[in-house]
This record gives C-alpha cells, structure tokens and sequence, in this order.
C-alpha cells in the first residue's frame, strides 16, 4: 500500500511541471503573462525602495535649497533696510544743510548717541562737546527747527534739554501777530507760551519762534505751532499750548550753534 501510494505521488510530481509546460505549449500568451507577472512580483519591491531613496534624496535637496533661498532673502531683506536707511539720512543731512545756510551761524554737527529711557520726551545726548567748540546753553536745532539746548557740556559729548523738559526756558513770538511771551516745556511732548496778553486774539495754527531777546538762542528759529489756547491759572495772561515742530522721538542728527 505504501509503495502504491509513493508511486502515486511521484507521478504527480511529475504531473505538474509537464502540465504546466504544455499549458506554455497551448497557450504561450498565458506563459508571456506568466513571465510578466512573476517579473513584477520581484521586482516591486526594488522599484518601491528605489523610488523612496529618490524622493527622500529629492527631498532632502529640496530641503537645503529652501534654507539656502531663505538665507539669501534674509540678507536682501537687511540690505534693502540698510539702503532705506542710508536714503533716509542722505534727505536728513541735506535738509540740515539747507537749515545750516539759511540760519548763516557757525555750527557743529552732531550725532544723537543715547537717550534716558526714563526721559524720552525731556533730553538726549550727542557726540559732540567743549572739544567741538559747544558751550552750555547753546541752541540745538533740528532741519524744522529748535530742538532744545545743550545743557551739561563734557570734552566729547553734551545732554540737551528739549524744549518739551519742564526746565527749559526761552524767549517766544508769534511770527504773524508779533506778540511776545516766554516758551517752557510742559513735560508731555509739548510746550507753552505763557505770558500772553490777555486781551490778544491768538488762533490756532500760529508759528511761534523764538525772540532772539536772550543770549541763548538767536530771533527767528521755529519752536512750532499753536494748538490751543486758554487762560493762565491767575487769569491774568494767556498761555498757548505748543505742537513742537522738531519733533523729539524722530531726531537722529541736529546743528549746534556756537
């Protein structure tokens, strides 16, 4: 039995190989298929793994360039900023010098270097002094005017007190009606001029310069606009609320008069 059973088996064995060459014979569409078929089958996994590599490759390229581009748009983005800014102070200087011979005084230029941060709107320092030729007191304008004076005086730089500080003080006069008064600094951006006569019919939108009646400061440079006007607390003058026309956050260069 067993030996019948052995016998049976190895026919089949050799059953399937034959039938499988002659279905090949009958139907050789079926063993191109066939072929094909296995073909893919190996193959896939190369082609899979392959086209990973390529794109993690791919990616990885695209990934550094992108870097590289940001890079580069940083650094024309900083470039662009720089050339606003050299713009910028090329329209400063040339409005100073323009200011400069109007005023026809000799002057020092200077540089703002610092500010008090506890002080925005009262004072800053420049990087000239006493070496320069400056002296406590003198003017300090911007290109649309005074700015304020300076104030302590040291060998290579200077505070100036603006004309918004509580402390400063300066002869005024209003360029169209003429009338005299006396500007300080309220401490909040702005000025007054106080000791306006009472009965004066001052409007808003007036310029108010300085008098040149002091020895600080000579007749004629802009202070700024009036805004407003109301009575003094004793009710025996006029005070006028000043806009400063040099405004005191945008300073970067002033001239100093000697």
């Amino acid at each position: 039995m067993s030996k019948l059973f052995a016998r049976k088996s190895s026919i089949a064995v050799l059953a399937v190989p034959v039938g499988v060459a002659v279905l090949f014979l009958i139907f050789p569409s079926f063993f191109h298929f066939t072929k094909d078929l296995s073909i893919k089958i190996i193959t896939s996994p190369i082609v899979i793994f392959s086209s990973a590599g390529k794109y993690l490759r791919s990616r990885q390229g695209l990934d550094e360039e992108n870097s590289r581009l940001k890079a580069i748009v940083a650094e024309l983005s900083l470039e662009i900023e720089r050339g606003k800014d050299l713009s910028e102070e090329n329209i400063r200087l040339k409005e100073l010098l323009s200011f400069k011979k109007k005023i026809k005084y000799e002057t020092v230029s200077a540089e703002v270097i610092s500010r008090d941060p506890n002080n925005w709107i009262g004072s800053f320092t420049i990087d000239k002094g006493a070496a320069d030729g400056l002296k406590r007191g003198a003017a300090v304008c911007s290109a649309k005017g005074l700015v304020g004076k300076a104030d302590d005086v040291f060998k290579n730089t200077s505070s100036v007190m603006l004309i918004t500080h509580p402390g400063f003080r300066a002869g005024g006069m209003l360029r169209e009606s003429r009338l005299h008064g006396v500007i300080e600094g309220d401490g909040k951006g702005y000025a007054r001029m106080i000791y306006l006569p009472l009965d004066s019919d001052i409007k808003p939108g007036e310029i108010v310069i300085t008098s040149g009646y002091g020895r600080e400061f000579p007749k004629g440079l802009v202070v700024g606009k009036i805004v407003s006007v109301e009575k003094s607390n004793t009710g025996l003058f006029k005070t006028a609320l000043i806009l400063p026309e040099a405004d005191a956050y945008d300073q970067e260069e002033v001239l100093c008069l000697k």
